[in-house]
């Protein structure tokens, strides 16, 4: 029996990372359940965005960086849309294994994913000091539009030529009102807090959660935001991804009260 089997998790995003999620969730014998309460939306400037991803299919960046599998689906459903590829000569920089993985779904190949925690300092730290700004050429930074500037304000500094695209926006999703109930009332195991966004939702929508749910955050910066807006985390993954959380929370010796 593993640690998470028969706890009843609640995966607070949906579409392919949701699936995924759920998925490896109960190949290790939990319960998820997929609700939803954030989701992306395009950004307040489409045009912009769209005029963007041109210039990088038509080859004028040397370099893209993405901090979010979000940043890749949007780019993917352009790609699709205007029947575009991106160019061979590009160079893709991604922040971490799950968006890795979107980006090879993309059919591009990754030339560079940092060791260790996956986090944008992390990522544009370790990327800096291997590259040289003077040969590297352009950059593209895809972010949502709540995200910190860190890979670009490090990039400017560093002498880069660097441009930044709001790749899209991320808005609130109501929970059904089920779901938000059961949450109150302490009906999951585990909650999994994949982002400050996620974890500004579910204190508007439920406040604050049981002492007998488990709230399990994907890294530092997440537990920090979390406990600021009053939850109180059990768990922390220790290299910011979804995958070190799950397997971390199965490895785990804490025995869960699970609900029925």
């Amino acid at each position: 029996m593993t640690a998470l089997e028969g706890a009843r998790v609640l995966v607070p995003r949906g579409g392919a990372w949701g699936e995924r999620v759920a998925q490896e969730l109960a190949a290790r014998g939990a319960r998820p359940v997929i609700a939803p309460v954030i989701r992306t939306a395009p950004p307040r400037d489409a045009a912009a965005r769209d005029a963007t991803f041109t210039a990088l299919a038509d080859g004028r960046y040397a370099w893209l960086f993405v901090t979010s599998a979000a940043s890749v689906e949007q780019l993917a459903g352009f790609l699709s849309a205007q029947r575009r590829t991106l160019p061979d000569t590009l160079e893709i920089a991604a922040v971490g294994p799950s968006t890795a993985r979107a980006v090879g779904a993309l059919g591009a190949r990754v030339a560079f994913v940092p060791g260790g925690r996956s986090s944008a300092q992390t990522m544009i730290v370790q990327w800096t000091a291997a590259h040289d700004a003077a040969s590297t050429g352009r950059c593209l930074v895809v972010r949502s539009d709540l995200a910190a500037a860190v890979v670009s304000d490090e990039l400017e500094l560093r002498g880069f030529a660097v441009d930044v695209c709001i790749g899209y926006r991320t808005v609130g999703v109501d929970l059904d009102p089920e779901v938000a109930g059961e949450l109150h009332d302490g009906r999951f195991d585990i909650v999994l807090l994949t982002s400050l966004s996620v974890g500004r939702e579910l204190r508007r929508q439920v406040g604050t959660l049981p002492a007998s749910t488990l709230v399990a955050s994907i890294g530092p910066g997440t537990t920090r935001d979390a406990e600021r807006l009053g939850f109180t985390v059990g768990h922390t993954a220790r290299t910011q991804s979804i995958d070190a959380l799950i397997a971390e929370l199965d490895s785990s010796s804490r025995r869960l009260e699970v609900t029925p």
